[in-house]
């Protein structure tokens, strides 16, 4: 077994810095313990302690999760377990054995839309709502990780679908996540929707569509005025739905985790590989 990490993002949580780490079975990288040590001490070393990780789940190959969730818990870490696909047995049992909260992702309730938002292994958000109810009988603590959501594609009408599925699939608690606009994310939205509809969010963006080369490759992000717009349409519907946003006052959904985990372990003692 062998795992390779790399960092997709950092965020502020209730208990202090978190890190979100993608990981992925490869050929030649490191066993997960390692490779995680690896990764995390070199994030470690550039400031204060990392107290929460995020691991990001995109593939259905997931035997590097459950060794991971292991350690990071063994050394006082709090495991978030964001996912876009169905978790396997033993990533599930993982979970309950060490408390790990499940971020499920939720960016569209069309299958195509969702794929195109998320990446190519996606699960349709339906599938995923599932699993939820399938996780929720494991008592698994479980919230919705909303987004990417884009302007045209996340109007008043979806946004209430969306979130009326997630309360009916028994999800309270939710993140809402607005998208930045990538080259490859344009590419894919515009194969999989009309025409006018892509015209309309990339120019919410500032971009003009009939020029996409336009766009740089790091992406751009919506205008404070836009980008407030759709955080209060997100925010009044998930009101009306009965959805609590950030309940615990961060994305980590703090109030679901149970506190039963080691001593926090600094990753410069010796006590790292003990």
């Amino acid at each position: 077994m062998s795992a390779a990490f790399h960092v997709l993002g950092e965020l502020r949580t209730c208990s202090g810095r978190a890190v979100v780490f993608g990981g992925e079975a490869r050929e030649g990288a490191g066993v997960p313990e390692l490779a995680m040590a690896s990764a995390l001490a070199e994030r470690e070393a550039t400031g204060d302690p990392i107290n929460v990780v995020a691991l990001r789940i995109s593939e259905r190959s997931q035997d590097w999760v459950a060794p991971t969730v292991a350690w990071l818990v063994g050394r006082g870490r709090r495991v978030l377990l964001r996912t876009a696909v169905a978790l396997s047995r033993p990533t599930i049992a993982a979970a309950r054995r060490h408390g790990a909260t499940v971020l499920l992702e939720l960016a569209h309730s069309q299958p195509a839309v969702q794929t195109a938002l998320l990446s190519m292994g996606a699960e349709s958000t339906a599938a995923l709502l599932l699993h939820a109810q399938h996780l929720r009988a494991c008592d698994l603590e479980v919230a919705a990780w909303i987004g990417p959501l884009m302007p045209a594609l996340a109007d008043d009408r979806m946004l209430e679908s969306l979130m009326r599925h997630i309360v009916a699939a028994d999800l309270v608690d939710a993140h809402a996540v607005l998208g930045r606009l990538m080259p490859p994310r344009l590419a894919a939205l515009t194969d999989v929707l009309p025409w006018p509809q892509v015209a309309t969010m990339a120019r919410a963006f500032g971009i003009d569509p009939a020029y996409p080369e336009t766009l740089p490759a790091a992406g751009v992000h919506l205008s404070p005025m836009a980008d407030g717009a759709l955080r209060h349409a997100v925010r009044r519907v998930a009101t009306s739905v009965g959805l609590r946003l950030d309940h615990c006052g961060c994305p980590a959904q703090c109030h679901l985790d149970p506190e039963q985990r080691s001593a926090y372990v600094p990753l410069h003692t010796p006590e790292l590989f003990d």
